[in-house]
C-alpha cells in the first residue's frame, strides 16, 4: 500500500484508543488471533469486530484514526465486508465528535455506551 508506514498504523490506533484501557499491542495481537479486523487505508485505519445478538450480527468498529479522507474511503470497504459475513447491520463506537461525520453517511445515533471494569 503506498505511503503505509507500521508506525502510522500504530499512531492511527493509539490516538482512536485513547481514553478506553485498550493498548496498540493488544489490538494488534486480537487482529492477529482473528478475534479483529484490521481495515488499511493509506491515510488512516479502522478496526472492527463482529457483534452477533439473538436478533443481529453488526461489524462493530471501535477504533479508527486519520483523515476523514480514509474514513470515507474505508466505509464502503467495511460495509462490504459485513455484508459479505452476513452482517444486518453496521455500528461504531466512538468519541462524540464522530456524530457529526457518522450522520453524513447515513449512521443514526443510538444509545449510549456505558461500561465499567468488572
Amino acid at each position: 500500500m503506498q505511503g503505509f508506514c507500521p508506525l502510522s498504523l500504530s499512531k492511527w490506533i493509539g490516538e482512536a484508543l485513547e481514553g478506553s484501557g485498550w493498548s496498540v499491542l493488544e489490538i494488534l495481537e486480537g487482529v492477529e488471533r482473528g478475534d479483529f479486523y484490521l481495515f488499511m487505508h493509506n491515510e488512516g485505519c479502522m478496526v472492527g469486530e463482529f457483534i452477533v445478538s439473538p436478533r443481529h450480527k453488526a461489524m462493530h468498529i471501535f477504533a479508527a484514526g486519520g483523515t476523514l479522507k480514509a474514513m470515507s474511503d474505508l466505509g464502503p470497504t467495511v460495509e462490504a465486508f459485513g455484508r459479505l459475513h452476513n452482517c444486518d447491520m453496521t455500528c461504531a463506537t466512538g468519541r462524540k465528535g464522530w456524530l457529526r461525520y457518522a450522520r453524513k453517511h447515513g449512521y443514526s445515533p443510538g444509545e449510549p455506551v456505558i461500561w465499567k471494569e468488572l
